[in-house]
């Protein structure tokens, strides 16, 4: 395994375990809610925590990037999810 490759299985396994630290937050109801959501509508738990990971990765590069995407705007993308247009949010964030 490249360098590159063990980089960005540990960037995966980060984001998945902050998933795992916000469905356990009592702080963080709305990321259970649409996981809970995302499940029933048939996505399997790995798809699930996939797919809000991939949010977070979103929220935390606009966090460090100093763009304005707050917690808000974070759980806003969340009630899109399964169905959002990266090239649409990439256009509002030009």
């Amino acid at each position: 395994m490249s360098s590159e490759e063990a980089a960005k299985k540990k960037r995966r396994a980060a984001f998945l375990q902050g998933v795992q630290d916000q469905l356990d937050n009592p702080k963080t109801p709305e990321v259970r809610f649409h996981y809970q959501r995302l499940r029933s509508l048939g996505h399997s738990d790995s798809n699930a925590r996939e797919l809000i990971a991939t949010l977070l990765a979103f929220f935390v590069w606009h966090t460090f990037r100093g763009d304005g995407y707050t917690y808000a705007d974070y759980v806003a993308d969340l009630e899109r999810l399964p169905q959002i247009d990266w090239d649409e949010r990439d256009e509002v964030d030009a």
